[in-house]
């Protein structure tokens, strides 16, 4: 639930949050005309409603003061949760406006709010939404995009993560080497060399090769290799650890699954 944090409202900013819920009441009052006569099926009416609500969010938010985003996310909250709708701490402004219009579940809400965030990050004015959403493939097209190109953030910055951590640990077996191999390489031109050893009937590894002069742009390519395997082992590791807690059981220091203990 919102934490007011000792914030007061101003009546100015009570003034523009009211106004602002009254205009969001035009456009609910749209949205159940739009749901109960024939233009159910009219994407047309359902996009001029979302450039109606993109205008909205840029003059109610976007171009608010932080006073007044404040109060108006207090007032939504107040009215969604009157409503039934539960809405969780982290929930965006975005996505409470398109549900206090639309009425609608959480999917439906974020593929619109999804919508909007796409035309925000494109500059597109609200009178051009319709053709942008058209352009686009439809709602939901650009939805599919959308969650396609927030997982590849997500997904980028947990390899870029890794990596740090992978040149981390290589600087630090400078100091403290893996293993030491006599094998004169006094002509490296370049920092680093590369041996590729093969596994060996005891378990050990035998050197078979060496690239000598290994270019800076090949060895930061190995790291980044050595970097996704430990990021998939540790993906792998935290969901055995979720798995086993939601099932109430505990690991040991051993990394065996005991059952818990009742209370």
């Amino acid at each position: 639930m919102f934490n007011r944090e000792n914030f007061a409202p101003s009546k100015a900013n009570m003034a523009f949050a009211n106004q602002a819920i009254i205009q969001l009441d035009g456009l609910a009052q749209r949205r159940k005309l739009w749901e109960s006569t024939e233009y159910r099926k009219a994407n047309e009416i359902l996009y001029d409603l979302l450039a109606d609500k993109l205008a909205l969010y840029k003059s109610n938010f976007v171009n608010a003061s932080d006073a007044n985003k404040r109060t108006l996310r207090h007032e939504l909250i107040v009215r969604l949760t009157a409503d039934g709708i539960r809405v969780q701490n982290n929930t965006t402004i975005l996505i409470m406006m398109v549900r206090y219009v639309f009425a609608s579940d959480r999917k439906r809400a974020h593929g619109y709010a999804y919508v909007l965030k796409a035309a925000l990050s494109h500059d597109v004015e609200p009178k051009d939404l319709p053709q942008f959403i058209k352009n686009s493939g439809g709602i939901e097209e650009i939805k599919r995009k959308m969650v396609v190109s927030e997982k590849a953030i997500v997904n980028k910055a947990e390899r870029e993560k890794a990596l740090l951590v992978v040149k981390a640990d290589l600087e630090k077996n400078t100091n403290f080497p893996l293993a030491n191999v006599s094998i004169k390489l006094a002509s490296n031109k370049e920092t680093y060399a590369v041996l590729v050893s093969r596994v060996n009937a005891q378990g050990t590894s035998d050197v078979v090769a060496i690239l000598e002069n290994a270019e800076e742009k090949f060895v930061e390519s190995i790291l980044k290799k050595i970097a996704k395997d430990k990021l998939a082992v540790q993906k792998e590791d935290d969901a055995i650890k979720a798995e086993t807690a939601s099932l109430g059981l505990k690991t040991n220091d051993a990394g065996i699954v005991n059952q818990a203990l009742a209370a």
